[in-house]
């Protein structure tokens, strides 16, 4: 999803993102019904590839910068915390990256590419809060001062108490809020 509104992204990567978020989440349900569905898993590498090449190409915004304050200071296991993370991070930027949202509510096939993500984890019985995967309450004042500490590209800029609240729903497993 990032590679949509990173700032050194291009049409091609784009459409890989956009590709990629829809094969991974048409791979989704079915494997969560049927582990062997070999459709589903070949959609779900298929998905992955274009994902990580995309990763790969572009800088990382706000949604992996945090993720890796919370994994490597606070001891989160690593795609719980993405799962998790990664549909108020979209939220965080959707006022600032309108393009980006529409082409991942159209590859969720939904209006609302924040929530469309959060319902599709919550869905297939993914954790949609910090507090499931270990987070400590106390920690979050912490987690939104780390994130601030070093600025970096995002469509947003970071901005502390704007942090702190996406955290704290992140943290009650609230739907996100733009």
């Amino acid at each position: 999803a990032e590679g949509l509104y990173a700032h050194d992204g291009n049409p091609i990567m784009n459409l890989m993102a956009e590709e990629g978020i829809r094969a991974s989440a048409a791979a989704l349900t079915p494997l969560a019904a049927n582990p062997k569905d070999i459709d589903a898993r070949g959609d779900a590498l298929y998905g992955a590839w274009l994902c990580g090449a995309v990763l790969g190409s572009v800088a990382m915004g706000l949604h992996h910068k945090l993720c890796h304050t919370l994994g490597g200071s606070f001891n989160l296991p690593h795609a719980e915390v993405h799962t998790v993370i990664l549909p108020h991070a979209l939220a965080y930027n959707a006022s600032h990256a309108p393009a980006a949202m529409q082409a991942i509510a159209r590859a969720l096939g939904v209006g609302d590419a924040p929530l469309g993500v959060h319902r599709l984890a919550a869905s297939n019985g993914a954790p949609t809060s910090l507090e499931a995967i270990g987070m400590p309450a106390d920690g979050l004042d912490r987690a939104a001062d780390l994130a601030v500490t070093n600025q970096y590209p995002n469509p947003r800029p970071l901005e502390r108490a704007a942090l702190r609240a996406l955290l704290q729903r992140a943290f009650d497993g609230e739907p996100p809020q733009t």
